[in-house]
């Protein structure tokens, strides 16, 4: 029995020698066969009331965790914005908030996302109308972050199928740049524009700029460009740190409120995002672009920040933004210097009459958007120090500006921590840097204005009303001031 066991088990090895080899799969299969797929459509062609999304999942994917956002900056409620939701190889978890967990072999998931109100957005009925979905027959605009999951353990890199999407359409990322993949948190950071928005491509120095524009506002589609161009050169050159090769730009119109304008800014990956009322002004508009611009270096190639801590760092993650803002439009020719002086002026004033100056970290991150004037203490007092600091750190030989090139040259993909970010600053700035940010930041004392270090072209003068003015001391020239406010890039 053995004996014949044995020769049976050779014949078997003997046709199998004979036989022709299954094709064996090439490095780029393998490569494949590991990447998931997104895919954006629409529910019916030439309309845009419904966008469809579908994510195709490789048993690479197996065991990890796909969660869907209930809530996003002031947005809440977000499931009600996915309906129709179809899923197989997924488990549905149990809970609270909507998650699914892949199973071996992989799996997918699809479902139609559309706006959960009628008409047009408003300012009684959302707390900041424009970033929640819209959708409507003639066009849509979307958040990734409003509607896409995020993955546990990183998840699988994903290719994009845009193949379904209409030819007026807009998405921060292009099938080519995801060809070898892209992380899902990238792709949710995005915005997708549909239908009649005015489509546009452009080169802005070495960047090649794609532009969604819908509306009519006080500064045309070249003025957002040339404003684009100045600050992604400039903040190269500050921060020694190229940008990306494209970039998408994004505007859409927002209802104009009771009282006055909003020009709303946010950036994203690989794109910029500008919500406006139709009635905004040029200057407004401009310097909202240039805000967010800078956010490409501050704090997006620095490495992630946990978001639900994000409010404490505030006075770092968007007032030394709103600082760069300045700095970087003056540097752009933009602005001149008395523009940058009468900002800064601005800011100063803004602050001094703020009722909620004296708010310390801690409680103004629990307060954050409980008004306007607590969303803005962080871009007021923040840009105010960031100006200290950097004149601070010039005394030292060294700027503000190489606080932030040392931190983007520090990201390993790692978490930007709060340590981190401080001791970027005291390294270039001095021991000042932590007793100023205890005194005015953690604990909230008040700011005086007249106290700062300022440039030495640049004298702080009170005003009856309790005010600040910023002004060219007598005896110096505009230009002689730029230079010396600027310092060497």
């Amino acid at each position: 029995m053995m004996v014949r066991a044995m020769v049976a088990a050779l014949g078997i090895l003997a046709l199998a020698a004979c036989a022709p080899l299954a094709p064996q799969p090439d490095a780029s299969d393998r490569a494949a066969a590991e990447l998931g797929v997104l895919s954006l459509g629409i529910a019916q062609p030439g309309r845009f009331e419904a966008v469809t999304v579908r994510l195709d999942l490789p048993a690479s994917a197996a065991g990890s965790v796909l969660s869907f956002p209930e809530s996003w900056g002031p947005e809440e409620d977000l499931s009600q914005l996915r309906r129709d939701t179809a899923f197989r190889g997924l488990e549905r978890l149990p809970g609270e908030g909507e998650a699914y967990r892949v199973a071996p072999g992989g799996g997918w998931i699809a479902y139609t996302v559309a706006q959960d109100y009628d008409g047009e957005p408003d300012w009684q009925t959302h707390r900041l109308p424009g970033m929640r979905v819209r959708t409507a027959q003639s066009h849509a605009f979307l958040l990734g972050q409003t509607v896409l999951p995020t993955w546990s353990q990183g998840g699988v890199p994903l290719t994009l199928d845009l193949q379904s999407l209409p030819q007026r359409a807009a998405f921060s990322f292009a099938p080519a740049d995801c060809a070898t993949g892209c992380a899902l948190d990238d792709l949710a950071n995005s915005v997708l524009a549909l239908g009649d928005f005015a489509f546009d491509i452009r080169q802005a120095g070495n960047t090649t700029v794609r532009s969604a524009i819908r509306g009519s506002f006080a500064m045309d589609a070249d003025a957002m460009s040339g404003v684009l161009a100045g600050m992604l050169d400039q903040g190269a050159r500050r921060f020694d740190d190229a940008p990306f090769a494209s970039y998408l730009f994004a505007v859409n119109p927002i209802p104009a409120p009771p009282q006055g304008s909003a020009v709303v800014g946010t950036g994203l990956h690989r794109s910029f995002l500008l919500l406006a009322s139709e009635n905004a002004d040029a200057e407004r508009l401009r310097h909202t672009i240039a805000h967010e611009i800078v956010h490409e270096w501050i704090t997006r190639r620095m490495g992630p920040t946990d978001e639900a801590s994000d409010a404490q760092r505030m006075w770092f993650t968007e007032g030394a933004t709103e600082y760069f803002a300045w700095k970087l439009q003056l540097a752009a020719g933009l602005i001149d210097t008395q523009d940058f002086l009468a900002g800064m002026s601005d800011l100063a004033n803004e602050y001094l009459s703020s009722p909620v100056r004296e708010l310390p970290a801690g409680e103004l991150a629990e307060r954050i958007f409980e008004s306007e004037e607590a969303q803005r203490l962080p871009y007021q007092r923040g840009a105010l120090l960031a100006w200290h600091w950097d004149m601070l750190a010039r005394e030292r030989g060294s700027s503000l500006d190489a606080v932030i090139a040392d931190l983007i040259d520090g990201n390993t993909g790692q978490e930007l921590t709060d340590a981190r970010i401080q001791a970027a600053m005291a390294r270039r700035i001095g021991g000042q840097f932590d007793s100023d940010l205890a005194r005015y930041v953690v604990r909230g004392q008040a700011l005086d204005p007249m106290a700062l270090t300022l440039p030495g072209c640049v004298v702080a003068t009170p005003e009856r009303s309790g005010t600040v003015r910023f002004a060219v001391r007598d005896g110096s020239s505009r230009d002689t001031c730029r230079a010396e406010i600027l310092g060497p890039a």
